[in-house]
């Protein structure tokens, strides 16, 4: 991920008067080509009507930049891509440090975890 070009483009949206509609991350599972798996994650940006994307593919243990210091309620989908899917999101406004939710597997959607649930149950990843 660039990072640089990333915060600059969400920077813009701030700047034109956009607000943040959503953060969503999915996993992808592992296969031959990418073993660990990754996250696809995508920030939806709203507009007199207009909706556009930023979309990355996100590699489990590479770093991404929190947009919570320009959209303030991204500390919430932050939180979430970090307790549940694992993504390493740094520099969130309000950390929660792994509070926001109580599960019974950490990171549940975690491509190995998805992938362990799967092995278990004696489906092919």
């Amino acid at each position: 991920m660039d990072r640089k070009a990333f915060l600059g483009r969400v920077g813009e949206y701030q700047k034109d008067g956009w607000r943040l509609a959503i953060i969503n991350a999915t996993s992808i599972l592992p296969t031959e080509a990418m073993e660990h798996g990754a996250f696809d994650v995508s920030w939806s940006f709203a507009k007199d009507g207009a909706f556009e994307h930023l979309r990355e593919q996100i590699l489990p243990g590479e770093e991404v930049p929190s947009i919570s210091g320009l959209f303030g309620a991204a500390f919430l989908y932050e939180n979430e891509m970090r307790e549940l899917f694992g993504v390493n999101v740094t520099g969130i406004a309000l950390d929660l440090k792994g509070q926001l939710y109580k599960t019974a597997t950490i990171v549940p959607f975690a491509p190995s975890a998805i992938r362990a649930r799967l092995e278990a149950m004696g489906k092919k990843a």
